[in-house]
């Protein structure tokens, strides 16, 4: 992925104005100067020209699809394929979600077939690995031990994705309002095992899904960001839920370079491949509340486009 320009800040002027029109259903922006990254999504290969017909009329012309087990339309292998064979590889970076599930009960077997998967896959255009919630909420092993993000077992995994350069979006934990496990585990310890991995792999780059897995504190937020250099996110919640706007002001404006836009829309998500997705539907709501955050110009764009285009090409 190329490096982008600055943005202009008359015209993002411009469209902080066109965003504040009250009452307005419908919006135009001109998404070529205004264009979104999309760092977290999910959509099927079974309505990929539909998906992505979407895509360009809401402005998202590049971003992270993560895909893998959750999708039985098609194997990752075959994704990838469809990707190649649309061009879209040049602008979108693919993410394997393997089915962590299958650790729990055949771990040697998981870990070899995933570090040969990995070679595979990164040779097709396989950009970086997904860990989900399920490794330290919700598997456990025959023998009762929870299965996690730090167990010795998993290092070759780690091993290969550094050695591939691939990148790792990271899932652990959720909010804490509805944080519920089988495994016993409590947020606290989730983070912990998680940051073992982050500091045993300082050349990985690890994107901490949903604000930070979920850390519902800015402050917390900027902690992790110090220690760990490696670390980046992509934000899909909002905030103010748990900090002042100035805060989060700061935040945003003090980590620009390591975090990206990222709302975690599934395509086609129940909706039938011939009904349209809109622009209402998706992304004018998001950018109008990042647009109240009050950002500055250059923290604007770096939020919802530079960042994450930037990302691959390091």
């Amino acid at each position: 992925m190329k490096s982008v320009v600055p943005i202009d800040t008359t015209n993002y002027e411009l469209y902080v104005g066109c965003q504040d029109m009250k009452n307005t259903t419908s919006i135009e922006i001109d998404v070529e100067r205004f264009p979104i990254f999309d760092a977290h999504t999910h959509f099927s290969q079974a309505y990929l020209d539909q998906v992505m017909a979407c895509y360009t009329r809401c402005g998202v012309t590049a971003g992270v699809v993560i895909q893998g087990y959750n999708d039985h339309a098609l194997s990752f292998e075959e994704f990838l394929i469809a990707m190649q064979q649309r061009d879209l590889l040049k602008r979108w970076a693919p993410c394997y979600w393997p089915n962590w599930a299958e650790f729990g009960w055949q771990p040697e077997a998981f870990v070899e077939r995933l570090v040969g998967d990995l070679h595979r896959f990164s040779a097709m255009g396989c950009r970086a690995l997904k860990v989900w919630k399920d490794l330290g909420m919700f598997i456990v092993h025959p023998d009762g031990f929870p299965a996690t993000m730090d167990d010795p077992r998993l290092r070759p995994i780690w091993d290969t994705v550094a050695k591939l350069g691939l990148a790792v979006w990271v899932h652990q934990a959720d909010p804490s309002n509805h944080f519920v496990t089988r495994t016993g585990l409590s947020r606290e310890e989730l983070y912990e095992r998680r940051n073992r991995v982050i500091a045993a792999y300082p050349h990985i780059r690890f994107v901490l899904c949903h604000n930070g897995n979920d850390i519902e504190s800015v402050a917390k937020f900027s902690a992790v960001f110090d220690r760990f250099p490696n670390t980046m996110s992509d934000i899909n919640r909002d905030f103010l839920l748990h900090d002042s706007l100035e805060d989060t002001r700061n935040f945003i404006t003090r980590y620009a370079d390591r975090l990206m836009f990222g709302p975690d829309n599934t395509m086609p998500n129940n909706r039938p491949p011939d009904v349209p997705w809109s622009w209402n539907d998706l992304y004018l709501p998001w950018r109008k509340k990042i647009v109240s955050w009050g950002l500055d110009p250059e923290t604007f764009h770096k939020f919802t486009w530079a960042t994450g285009a930037n990302f691959f090409s390091k």
